[in-house]
């Protein structure tokens, strides 16, 4: 990579744009399942759409045999779109109308149930259809120790829960297929004990095993050593993952036969997907303010890490080496974005070279970035691709112009 190619994307696609890495994705997909595989081989991955559904992405992991996890009726049709079987759709979230649950369970889906309003609308779709048996899951919360409190699924603590689990299992064309969790903690220690917890929790629930126990998400993805270190806690690996996580499943079904075993479903999505994308700006201007140097840049903190403000992904700079101009040097350079937000940067105290007419080239940004970025000020950047081989660059989604953005008011 280098200045005069950038430039000459940029030509072609607007001063902003993603490159996109599938190969890595898919790379990063088949290392994942691999390290749990090794050893629980009944595990199966159910991408997460939200953390960034991209058709193509979404697509490879169903021709890899990976299963769909979406958490709305936009992302169950977009699965369905994609010909993705109904059967490898797990369908979660706090908000599902009832058009859609019905729609994944008339169809072979597996929906696994959040609130309680959904129990009834369950229990009426079983009943008026009593010819299908329809599948379900249900989300299960409890205390990992963290100091937050998590809002979603069933308290299982609580008497309702079980009253919950026995008037499901009272619906005879109804099966209770597996329990699901999901919280945002991603260090192993909390995962020693959503791992223990759960499996103790289904053996009180079932009499035998259950079809699955989905862990949900919330795994690290590749980081390097300058985006690690700004975490709170060491960065799992994918196999430190799977020797905590896997292990216990080895260990807790190691009496039975592998037919008899419960699927591991696990939902990453930053996991895989971080750091298969990166995002390119152009540096449009330098100034001074006071003590404090500050580059703006054709591009926002918006595009790169939408849910937080406090870290620095890798960044590298391209300069054009054919100008006549001598570069310039920072000790410490804020690289802040083309919005009016006073807190709109995307990387704090670069040190080094950086010019008007650089290119910088953020890495790491795959995860949440496309998904939600408002066309807030600007319409959203394009993302391309290179393809070996063709050797060109492909358009994996467009720019995006005004009608785009302005297309459903009225005026």
């Amino acid at each position: 990579m280098n200045w005069h190619l950038l430039d000459e994307l940029a030509s072609k696609y607007g001063e902003s744009f993603y490159l996109l890495d599938s190969e890595k994705f898919e790379t990063n997909y088949d290392e994942f399942l691999g390290a749990f595989r090794d050893i629980y081989p009944k595990t199966f991955i159910a991408y997460s759409y939200k953390t960034n559904y991209i058709p193509k992405l979404c697509a490879l992991i169903d021709h890899k045999g990976g299963y769909a996890e979406v958490v709305s009726e936009m992302e169950f049709l977009l699965a369905m779109k994609l010909g993705v079987s109904p059967t490898k759709i797990i369908f979660n979230g706090p908000y599902k109308n009832e058009a859609a649950i019905e729609k994944c369970l008339l169809n072979g889906g597996v929906v696994n149930l959040d609130s309680f309003y959904e129990i009834d609308i369950v229990e009426k779709i079983a009943q008026n259809n009593p010819e299908i048996c329809i599948s379900i899951g249900l989300r299960c919360n409890f205390d990992i120790g963290n100091s937050s409190t998590s809002r979603f699924g069933f308290d299982v603590g609580q008497e309702s829960f079980n009253k919950i689990f026995i008037r499901l299992e009272k619906i005879n064309n109804l099966c209770i297929k597996g329990i699901h969790c999901h919280f945002p903690n991603r260090d192993l220690e909390s995962y020693i004990t959503r791992v223990d917890k759960m499996l103790t929790l289904s053996n009180q629930l079932f009499s035998s095993p259950p079809e699955f126990i989905n862990l949900g998400g919330g795994y690290f993805g590749k980081v390097d050593e300058s985006l690690g270190n700004q975490f709170k806690c060491e960065v799992p690996s994918y196999h430190e993952y799977a020797d905590v996580i896997a292990t216990k499943f080895r260990n807790f079904y190691s009496g039975l036969d592998e037919a008899s075993k419960p699927i591991l479903f696990l939902e990453p999505g930053t996991a895989l997907v971080a750091d298969a994308m990166k995002f390119v700006v152009r540096v449009t201007s330098i100034k001074k303010i006071r003590s404090k140097s500050i580059a703006t840049v054709s591009g926002s903190k918006f595009n790169i890490m939408p849910t937080s403000s406090e870290i620095n992904v890798p960044m590298n700079v391209y300069s054009n080496l054919d100008k006549n101009c001598d570069d310039i040097q920072y000790d410490s350079i804020d690289i802040s974005g083309y919005t009016c937000i006073e807190n709109d940067y995307l990387y704090k105290g670069y040190t080094g070279s950086l010019n008007v007419g650089d290119y910088i080239v953020f890495d790491n940004v795959g995860s949440y970035s496309i998904v939600l970025k408002p066309p807030f000020i600007l319409p959203n950047s394009a993302i391309i691709e290179y393809n070996s081989k063709t050797e060109q660059y492909e358009t994996i989604k467009r720019r995006e112009e005004f009608e785009d953005v302005f297309r459903t008011f009225n005026f």
